[in-house]
């Protein structure tokens, strides 16, 4: 069964145990946090695939859910995807139609997956649960799940949004006809320094290992590589920089020291994202800010291949004539393109 359902003024009360007993005390308290659900909906593949496929997508919340979901089935990079690291998914909130987006979705899809609680949004009263959180998808059966906090980079309470929770990674082990995988769907801070972005990554990787032990290790999500700390101020900064060099920025592993981090501790991101594909576009001053956010991390697995899918509707031309990506009105589908890679299994 899907989370648990907490009423609206239970969650603000519990709330305001926040200022004074701490996010992780709060979050003790309430079951929703204790650890993921998983879902094995669906039977898996009767062939042992030659390669897998892995994407990964923050889908904003899942309020375009009625695109999205063409979107994945019709885009020729992601219709066959094994694995799909899925970010920001919304359960019962008003902004995404109070319903269960990842259930949803894997409905619609035929994925099995794992749900982690990242947060309880706290100002819509009309939200039915207000959750938002991380989801592991897979076409293979999941043997086992955990989900991970890292240490809190940011207090959500004091922000405008007021939420209960934290980051969290979903840690899920795999049965791919008989080969073990681990994979975990990661979701950094935004609102911190990249140095605590590196502190978030070894602990959520050190998780990752003593989790999954010597078996193959597929890592992706929504790392919020931006390069700065996530304020007006440093965005506009960084735009205005873009645009007096021509584009985005390319050696993020010089800012953001989470990539090395990852290096030294046995992953691969440089084979598995190739030049560095640009991630999110994050309009500014009429203007799009260029950032490479989404990224896929490999150990004990060979990369073969990668490449990125934009979700702005003017790129989504593979579309079927009557899909609803093409009926889209709004600008893009996510403010994050896609990525995907390819991997052999050591």
């Amino acid at each position: 069964m899907a989370l648990d359902t907490i009423p609206y003024a239970l969650r603000v009360r519990l709330g305001k145990d926040v200022p004074i007993d701490g996010q992780t005390r709060v979050m003790k308290r309430l079951p929703v946090f204790d650890g993921p659900e998983t879902f094995n909906l669906f039977p898996a593949p009767k062939m042992k695939p030659a390669s897998i496929r892995a994407a990964v997508f923050n889908m904003e919340h899942g309020y375009r859910i009625r695109e999205i979901a063409p979107f994945l089935t019709e885009c020729p990079d992601l219709m066959g995807a094994d694995i799909l690291f899925g970010n920001e998914m919304d359960d019962g909130t008003e902004r995404s139609g109070n319903i269960d987006t990842a259930r949803a979705l894997a409905d619609l899809l035929g994925y099995n997956y794992v749900y982690a609680l990242e947060f309880i949004e706290l100002v819509n009263p009309r939200d039915r649960k207000g959750y938002e959180g991380n989801v592991l998808f897979s076409k293979w059966p999941i043997v086992r799940a955990t989900s991970f906090y890292p240490p809190a980079g940011y207090d959500w309470y004091f922000d405008e949004q007021v939420r209960i929770g934290g980051r969290v990674a979903v840690l899920a082990e795999l049965d791919i006809c008989g080969t073990r995988v681990g994979t975990v769907c990661v979701h950094l801070e935004n609102r911190t320094t990249p140095e605590f972005r590196a502190v978030q990554t070894k602990a959520i990787l050190d998780a990752a290992d003593d989790f999954f032990g010597e078996i193959p290790i597929l890592v992706g999500g929504d790392f919020n590589s931006n390069a700065f700390e996530d304020s007006y101020a440093s965005a506009k900064a960084y735009y205005d920089w873009q645009r007096a060099n021509g584009g985005a920025m390319r050696d993020v592993e010089r800012f953001e020291p989470l990539l090395p981090t990852a290096e030294r501790a046995g992953y691969d991101y440089k084979r598995c994202n190739g030049e560095k594909l640009i991630t999110r576009r994050k309009p500014m001053d009429g203007g799009d800010l260029g950032l490479h956010l989404d990224w896929i991390f490999s150990k004990r697995a060979t990369c073969t291949g990668h490449g990125l899918v934009s979700t702005l509707r003017e790129d989504c031309g593979w579309a079927a004539p009557d899909s609803p990506v093409r009926a889209m009105t709004e600008r893009q589908l996510s403010d994050h393109n896609a990525v995907w890679a390819d991997f052999l299994l050591d």
